[in-house]
């Protein structure tokens, strides 16, 4: 399971990554503060939320492999739509 917590946490840095280099090359940093703070907490909430769920237990042995299976569905599709949105604004 710590491949996966690993997963994400990269996943949610090279995205934070991505959008500050974008951004920067494309028109400088315009975006007020709390859009730039939400880059730095969202991974971080996801990241720690998978730590939480793990060494807690939350959710049942059978139950496990899908609901994770789900989860990297929703946040994977949820930051291309997001990538997709915000470069589509430009």
């Amino acid at each position: 399971m710590q491949e996966l917590e690993l997963i994400l946490i990269a996943a949610g840095v090279i995205i934070s990554a991505a959008y500050i280099v974008a951004q920067v090359r494309s028109r400088g940093t315009t975006d007020p503060i709390a859009v730039r703070l939400l880059l730095g907490v969202i991974p971080a909430v996801i990241a720690v939320s998978a730590v939480l769920i793990n060494r807690f237990d939350v959710v049942p042995d059978d139950a496990e492999q899908s609901v994770w299976l789900i989860a990297i569905v929703v946040v994977s599709a949820a930051i291309i739509i997001g990538t997709g949105y915000r470069l589509a604004g430009r």
